[in-house]
């Protein structure tokens, strides 16, 4: 598809056939990158619930280890782990292998 740009100030402008705009459900934003091939244009990914958490969570990352070391350090936390009723020697291996 051939398309003409538009100029807009300064700057030049496409026109993105209505077709395109939901069939690649583009939004009021659109991603733009430059690629060997040219210019690729692409919806920008919303956000998930655990993306956010997840990037809270980077940000929040060195007080979380220090909240983890401080608990860690905790005289209630060592006696849990040190009773062997909470061992968790007990879980089989074959969990892990499906991670």
């Amino acid at each position: 598809m051939v398309k003409t740009l538009t100029k807009v100030g300064n700057s030049k402008a496409v026109i993105i056939p209505k077709q395109m705009i939901v069939k690649f459900k583009l939004g009021r934003t659109v991603m733009i990158e430059e690629t060997e091939e040219g210019i690729l244009i692409k919806a920008v990914q919303k956000e998930t619930s655990f993306q956010k958490k997840m990037r809270i969570a980077r940000q929040n990352k060195e007080e979380i280890y220090r909240r983890l070391r401080e608990q860690a350090n905790d005289p209630a936390t060592k006696a849990w782990y040190a009773n062997p009723e909470n061992n968790f020697g007990d879980v089989a291996v074959e969990v892990y292998d499906d991670y």
